[in-house]
């Protein structure tokens, strides 16, 4: 695969997504593996489909995002004394039952990435995104030794679980006539 499918491609996969195994993750984000190393993965994001803010937080890879249509900001954070504080929870997947907590003070720089723009994202840092509802991204993976994740939030109320789940044809549906929306 090329690093980055075309437009006409994306907008094929969106026409039939009902033929494809879609996962959802509660932030909002409908993906599709395309490759079965899992290097590359389709992602349809709606904001409403999350309570509050996008969880802050790291991956156990790093990645390049493409946005095919739509827009997103992506706000990096970093330690720092005058931030404000959040609560830190770390773990090793799948084990997020069993992490533990602390308090850390983030603060953060923002970049608005619009359709055909990209961004980089190392695996240790922080971040949250925020998408306009329908937009379409592929990110290209680099995996690496597994190691513990982070998730900061302002509340301990407010953890959600980073796993997948199946994806029900309601929200296959939804999201994919909204990215559509698009072209």
């Amino acid at each position: 695969m090329s690093d980055t499918p075309s437009r006409a491609l994306v907008f094929t996969i969106l026409r039939h997504a009902e033929d494809f195994p879609r996962r959802m993750v509660d932030i909002g984000l409908l993906g599709l593996r395309l490759d079965d190393r899992r290097e590359y993965r389709l992602h349809v994001w709606d904001p409403s489909y999350i309570v509050g803010d996008p969880p802050i937080h790291d991956h156990p890879y790093d990645f390049t995002s493409n946005v095919i249509v739509g827009a997103l900001t992506n706000n990096r954070y970093v330690e720092d004394p005058w931030g404000d504080e959040h609560l830190r929870f770390r773990y090793s997947p799948p084990a997020e039952d069993e992490r533990r907590s602390d308090t850390v003070k983030l603060s953060s720089t923002a970049e608005t990435v619009t359709e055909g723009g990209e961004y980089r994202q190392l695996a240790h840092e922080l971040h949250a995104s925020w998408q306009q509802p329908g937009t379409v991204t592929v990110i290209r993976c680099s995996w690496g030794e597994p190691r513990e994740l982070t998730v900061c939030l302002r509340s301990e109320d407010t953890w959600r679980s980073g796993q997948a789940r199946d994806a029900t044809r309601e929200e296959i549906k939804a999201l994919s006539a909204k990215a559509l929306e698009w072209f």
